[in-house]
């Protein structure tokens, strides 16, 4: 288990008004969403060989409610359900304009594009923008299946051991997700743990690690998310999802063919699943794509292929393959030499 080595530290936005063009509000009272806050890890070892992995769980979900808005100032309530049955809750505020208040990053002004700061009228205690934090581009993010444009937020430390990036749904300036990624040398190996936040609708991109490449899952789905695992050993992926009970759900997996091919079998809640009545399956250039319906409670999706991808890669067999004969052959002749 990764210990938890990361802490969170927001970006914090000092000054004062200033006069220039206000901050875009594009957030409504009562406007909700719903997110997830995840983590997942690896361990490496001191030749960087993959040892132990850290499956996708989600700690807690969280709901975040606008309460008031007056001018560019957003009141939030946001409240926090965690998986141990405890829960936690509050009030906070930012001012769209400038930055202040102890809600920063949760809200932005809305339409901020390439090049824009988040607060347009932030500025440093010397009064000027020097320092401003910026959008590093937009780009386009699926939520329920559709497309939505987002300002995007990313950067990496001077060490290069830790990074993260932030998404804004661009028209309401209203947090999509964020992610955490830091890394750190324990008792000769790299422990890499990344924090994840996600609107839930938005689409999961899982990247199980098969020693030093990386398989790409993309899961859209209405439910929420709570776990996600890549079983090389069973060539099984595994989902936990939830959402409200008796409402419809929907999960739709893309499988890299490179990670788990064949024939699949699908279960849901460990009964089989009959294809073309409880999942159908096509594929779409290097993918499986699975759709399952299903009615809301709590659920374990499971998709198992008859072929998972090597724990050696193809191309090192022939070399591995070389070096035993060689040993082989070296041995052989040392026995004759002894026998002369």
């Amino acid at each position: 288990m990764l210990p938890l080595f990361l802490v969170l530290v927001g970006t914090l936005f000092s000054g004062v008004q200033f006069a220039s063009a206000a901050g875009s509000v594009g957030v409504v009272s009562e406007q909700t969403a719903k997110y997830t806050y995840g983590i997942s890890g690896t361990v490496r070892d001191s030749n960087g060989t993959l040892t132990e992995t850290v499956p996708y769980t989600v700690a807690y979900t969280e709901q975040i409610t606008i309460m008031q808005i007056s001018g560019t100032n957003v009141t939030f309530q946001f409240y926090r359900d965690f998986l141990n049955e405890t829960t936690e809750g509050g009030l906070s505020w930012v001012d769209l304009s400038d930055g202040n208040g102890t809600g920063n990053f949760v809200v932005i002004s809305a339409n901020v594009g390439t090049g824009d700061m988040l607060y347009p009228d932030w500025v440093n205690s010397y009064y000027t923008t020097e320092g401003a934090t910026v959008a590093n581009d937009t780009v386009s993010l699926i939520y329920l299946g559709e497309p939505v444009e987002a300002c995007h937020l990313g950067y990496v430390n001077e060490y290069g051991n830790y990074s993260a990036d932030y998404y804004w749904e661009q028209s309401t300036g209203l947090i999509l997700g964020w992610e955490i990624k830091g890394s750190e040398d324990v008792d000769d190996s790299e422990e890499t743990l990344i924090l994840h936040f996600q609107r839930v609708g938005l689409q999961h991109e899982f990247s199980p690690f098969i020693d030093n490449d990386e398989y790409q899952v993309k899961v859209d789905s209405s439910s929420t998310i709570l776990g996600f695992e890549f079983n090389q050993t069973e060539k099984k992926i595994s989902l936990d999802v939830s959402g409200l009970s008796g409402t419809s759900g929907h999960c739709g997996v893309w499988v890299p063919e490179g990670l788990l091919s064949g024939s699949f079998s699908l279960s849901l809640d460990g009964y089989s699943l009959v294809e073309g009545d409880g999942y159908t399956v096509t594929y779409e250039g290097a993918y499986y794509k699975f759709e399952i319906p299903y009615i809301h409670s709590s659920h374990t999706i499971e998709i198992v292929g008859s072929q998972v991808i090597p724990e050696f890669q193809a191309w090192m067999l022939l070399p591995l393959f070389m070096a035993a004969t060689l040993m082989t052959v070296m041995l052989y002749r040392k026995r004759l030499q002894a026998q002369q």
